[in-house]
This record gives C-alpha cells, structure tokens and sequence, in this order.
C-alpha cells in the first residue's frame, strides 16, 4: 500500500498535534519500505518525505530497499536496541501482512517496546468491517482490524485513543504512550479480535513476482547510477 497525498495529512496531522512546537531529531519508525504514488508530493519515497521534515528516520522491510533495515516484525530479539528510543511509528499497511496470526501478537509487542513514553503510534489498516460492507481490500492481505481491537488494545496497554476514523476504507488510528508499562499478557484476547482471511493461492504468486519485480528494477537502477560511464570522444 502505497503513501499519497491524503494518509500523509493524517500522519502529519497528529505528528503536530501531539508535538505542537517543533522539535529536532524526532525519531521515527516506519514499517515498510514505503513508497509514494501521488503526483503531488514531490518526494517519492516515506524515507525522504520524512527526513526533509527534520525527522530522524528508520525503515524496517525485508526488502532492504531504499536504506530500510531488513529486520523481522515477528522477531522481538532483533528490536531490542530500539526499545524506548521512537517518538513517533507510522504502520501504514505493513503490519497486515506479517503472517502467520499468531505472530501479529509479536508484531504488536515490538512497537509497544520500541515507543517512548509520550510518543505515538499511527496506523493506516485494512478495515474488517469495511470488507464485509463494501469488499474493500479483499485479497491485499491475511489480517484484518477494527475499532474493537484499537479500543481495547488502548485499554489493554494504557494507550491514550487520540484518534480513529475511515480513509479509503482503512482504519486510520492514533494511539499515545502515556505511561512506561508492559505489553498486553492476554496474547488470546488479542489474537481474537484480528480477523484472519485466507488468501488465494494465485494472489499470492501475483502478489510475490510483483514485488520481485519491483525489487530488480530498483536494484539494476541502483547499479546502474553507481557504474562510472567512460566517455570516449
């Protein structure tokens, strides 16, 4: 799921909102190697967007593109030099996709661990009850969110709800840190409120040649901008 335009105003809105004077060196956490597909934006990537607005940066994605970090979201041993060090994680259609369900409890634990107190986490989901109503997002991913689960994951973890509402379909949520506490022990409760959809075999193909694909070409452009051109007149 690609950045434009819209998601970025949420994301920045509630950057201000909760950091209302600007402040240097902010640290983010973004998961995904994000990309942005809207013309408007002249930055083409959430690294640069991002590091342009004075944010210190860090991507996570196995695909170790664009100076992201390839660490596993299903692995909480790989975080913890990163614990208590973000103010702000952005989870804008990543968490989706790490699979299988039962590690999104894993998933969840790591950004509670790596956020500060006072810092926010911002996701952009796909919305189970938008699938049902309207089949949004059918086949972009395995696991699927609602209010439920943000409302009592807040509840759970003494998040601060600061906000949640409806874009494209997705669920878009704030959440604060408001006090150094442990992630949430009832790893069931939690699991049950994601609602896991089976993805077709031949979406799945479509899906992983797509993004080898995407991969090769940045790879070879990569190459290509590092190879010195001898230029023989």
């Amino acid at each position: 799921m690609a950045l434009n335009s819209v998601y970025l105003e949420y994301i920045q809105k509630a950057i201000k909102e909760n950091y209302p004077v600007e402040r240097l060196n902010l640290r983010m956490l973004e998961l995904g190697d994000q990309i942005i597909n809207d013309t408007n934006v002249k930055e083409k990537t959430g690294k640069k967007y991002f590091s342009n607005r004075n944010i210190e940066h860090t991507s996570v994605d196995f695909n170790g593109l664009n100076g992201s970090l390839m660490l596993d979201l299903r692995k909480p041993e790989e975080f913890v030099e990163f614990h208590n060090h973000f103010d702000i994680i952005t989870n804008s259609g990543t968490t989706e996709h790490v699979d299988p369900k039962s590690n999104q409890y894993e998933c969840f634990g790591i950004l509670h661990d790596c956020l500060k107190t006072g810092g926010i986490m911002i996701h952009l989901l796909p919305d189970i009850d938008e699938l049902r109503k309207y089949g949004a997002w059918r086949y972009h991913c395995s696991n699927y969110y609602s209010q439920e689960f943000f409302e009592v994951l807040a509840a759970d973890c003494k998040y601060e709800l600061k906000s949640i509402t409806t874009i494209n379909h997705l669920i878009c949520v704030v959440l604060k840190k408001t006090e150094e506490s442990i992630f949430t022990k009832e790893r069931d409760k939690f699991l049950a409120l994601i609602t896991y959809q089976q993805i077709p075999l031949f979406v799945k193909i479509k899906e992983k040649t797509g993004e080898l694909l995407r991969s090769l070409r940045i790879r070879v452009k990569h190459k290509m901008l590092k190879t010195p051109v001898n230029i023989i007149v």
